[in-house]
């Protein structure tokens, strides 16, 4: 008995220290070392993306909605006929409708459009809508056939006498103009109704001696003038 007493004894008297509170322990070191390292490159990710995230904010809020640009490709007149009283055509238009933004989609919800003789249009269009997306473009087709008083704008007697000689001089000076109700969507942001205007001026149609035949004679691609304001 005594001797167990004895080695009690012993056993209790040797001092016992945790691991981790002995500093000069070169584990304990790294093990701290690590976790601190960890700690603070998680922190660094979250601080990466609280920015990320407030520079996307300020890039939707912040940067202005471009007006959509309008370019005029091509324009046909076929079968011409000029009266007294009245003008008949053929018409064959193509032109592209481009979104230049990079944070804002564009909804059109009605285009109309028009060719016009100085202030008279000679035919009136319409387009169904559609939308365009980030930095999208459209190709748009019109064809319109106007065969007398019944279908197209009633015109000056003054002005279809003009567009006659003009045809037999061999070109006619012609503009378009085309109004637009769209919505710019800035995602989750939220939406604007805007009325949208756009002027193709100077469209010099030539047109082949008693055929009744014309086009465009500038040929190539023309951009017209846009603006935008809410509607």
């Amino acid at each position: 008995m005594e001797i167990n007493a004895k080695a009690h004894h012993h056993s209790t008297t040797e001092p016992l220290l945790p691991i981790s509170s002995n500093t000069s322990n070169p584990i304990a070191s790294q093990l701290i070392t690590s976790g601190c390292t960890a700690r603070l490159v998680h922190v660094h990710r979250i601080l990466l993306v609280a920015l990320g995230t407030f520079t996307l904010l300020c890039v939707f809020m912040l940067t202005p909605t471009q007006t959509p640009k309008i370019q005029l490709d091509s324009l046909f007149v076929s079968k011409l006929k000029v009266s007294n009283t009245s003008l008949g055509a053929n018409w064959d238009m193509a032109f592209t409708v481009e979104n230049p933004n990079m944070v804002s989609w564009v909804q059109f919800d009605r285009i109309e459009g028009s060719i016009l003789y100085k202030d008279n249009p000679l035919v009136i269009y319409s387009i169904e809508p559609f939308d365009l997306g980030l930095k999208e473009q459209r190709l748009m087709r019109v064809k319109i056939s106007r065969t007398g008083l019944q279908d197209q704008p009633a015109m000056k007697v003054s002005d279809l006498e003009e567009i006659n000689r003009q045809r037999e001089d061999g070109a006619v000076s012609l503009k378009m103009e085309m109004f637009a109700w769209a919505t710019y969507k800035k995602g989750w942001w939220g939406t604007e109704d805007v009325m949208m205007e756009g002027h193709c001026l100077d469209l010099r149609v030539g047109f082949l001696p008693k055929v009744g035949f014309g086009s465009w004679i500038s040929g190539g691609p023309m951009t017209c003038s846009t603006g935008s304001y809410a509607s």
